[in-house]
């Protein structure tokens, strides 16, 4: 697997692994990367949900900063996207996504037994889609939620004409896949993370009228629910300071309105919408280490 220049490789220990599982629907195989020390009984892992357009195989540093907190790194890659199988940026529902991160959490669970401490990782819309699978689960039994610009809103508004638009072709031809435009510039100041997603033949800009519909109607659900998630389960929001692409006011408001014991939020100020791919980066894992110490020390 290829790294952006300056990354760090997997650790020693470490090895990279493949699976393929059936979706629930039985529509399409949903590619898992894995992330595991060599040798060892699991004590504790975590499952990592992408966001729009990535994969998987893009978390792969996350071994090397987060060696001595995981056995396990599970980062599947969702239907459409990386190696599962899906039209490039279009679901049905926007549900399946949903389907498909709670599927690969219990393959997760039996595959590292009872013993093994699970965390729950989403980034951009897999933090839509980690919100969205605690409302199908309230009892979601992740010890750690860690949430890294999560899409509650966009920060551009699309236009009153192409929302129009998208709601008359989602029912002549919902699955007709249209480029989103996104810059990868503006996710990072990195310009070898810029480079690197250019190159990234399984990186896409493809998004359908579904697709969009049924990502910013789940936005505008979960703005406006009460979630419930478990007393002793912890929550942490990280969210970038000059974020281009998602809301960070949106989740400001969320987190707040947020009833929950353990929740902590950090705000980086200046950094782009991929902080675990910032020039920055280093800090923000220091500092989701250091939550996550402090947990394993309560």
């Amino acid at each position: 697997m290829m790294l952006p220049q300056g990354f760090p490789k997997l650790p020693p220990d470490f090895e990279y692994e493949t699976e393929v599982i059936t979706s629930v629907d039985g529509e399409n195989d949903i590619f898992l990367n894995l992330y595991k020390r060599k040798g060892v009984t699991p004590k504790r892992a975590l499952m990592i949900v992408h966001g729009q357009g990535e994969h998987g195989a893009r978390y792969q540093h996350f071994a090397h900063y987060l060696k001595d907190q995981y056995d396990v790194i599970l980062a599947p890659d969702l239907r459409g996207h990386g190696r599962s199988e899906g039209v490039r940026g279009h679901v049905e529902h926007f549900d399946d996504y949903v389907d498909d991160a709670l599927l690969a959490w219990d393959a997760l669970g039996k595959k590292m037994g009872s013993g093994c401490v699970r965390d729950w990782f989403g980034h951009s819309m897999g933090g839509t889609i980690t919100l969205r699978a605690f409302q199908f689960q309230p009892n979601l039994d992740a010890a750690n939620v860690i949430l890294s610009s999560p899409a509650l809103d966009l920060t551009v508004k699309v236009p009153l004409i192409k929302d129009l638009a998208a709601k008359v072709l989602s029912r002549v031809w919902g699955s007709l896949q249209m480029e989103t435009g996104l810059n990868p510039a503006t996710l990072t100041h990195d310009p070898a993370v810029v480079a690197h997603i250019k190159k990234d033949s399984l990186h896409h800009t493809k998004g359908t009228s579904k697709f969009y519909l049924g990502f910013v109607s789940t936005m505008e659900q979960l703005r406006e629910a009460t979630l419930r998630i478990p007393t002793a389960t912890r929550i942490l929001f990280q969210l970038a300071g000059d974020d281009l692409i998602v809301s960070t006011p949106a989740s400001e408001v969320f987190f707040e309105h947020l009833q929950h014991g353990k929740k902590m939020k950090i705000v980086y100020p200046g950094l782009y919408h991929e902080i675990y791919n910032e020039s920055a980066k280093d800090q923000v894992f220091a500092d989701l280490v250091s939550w996550l110490n402090q947990g394993a020390k309560s």
